[in-house]
């Protein structure tokens, strides 16, 4: 009984994890969207981690643009990859990569991503 209890409760947990990208707290699973961009660039003092930005047709601000829990905490992310995984698995499908590098030297990958049918 504690498995199929355990179980069920995994179940639950993942199922919900699973149908959330919230994006200062506005759920783009559940906009009128089929597009996104994230936009990924390496943190500051933490080689090891990137900032990832979402553009999903919002107004712009960099507060208003990461991926968020639903208790308002900004997800890190150790790599891009990490980030697309985390996007096909709440039903978006990666289409195409461009990368740009600003006079500084500052790299931003950036990934179109359509919602899966």
């Amino acid at each position: 009984m504690k498995i199929l209890s355990f179980m069920i409760g995994m179940f639950l947990t993942a199922n919900t994890y699973g149908q959330h990208v919230l994006v200062n707290e506005v759920d783009i699973n559940k906009e009128d969207i089929q597009f996104c961009e994230l936009r990924v660039t390496a943190k500051l003092l933490s080689p090891t981690k990137v900032k990832v930005y979402v553009d999903f047709g919002q107004k712009w601000s960099m507060k208003r643009q990461n991926i968020m829990t639903e208790d308002k905490k900004v997800i890190a992310f150790n790599s891009s990859v990490a980030a697309l995984n985390f996007m096909s698995k709440n039903g978006w499908d990666y289409v195409e990569q461009t990368v740009t590098t600003s006079s500084d030297g500052q790299t931003t990958y950036k990934y179109l991503m359509r919602r899966s049918d």
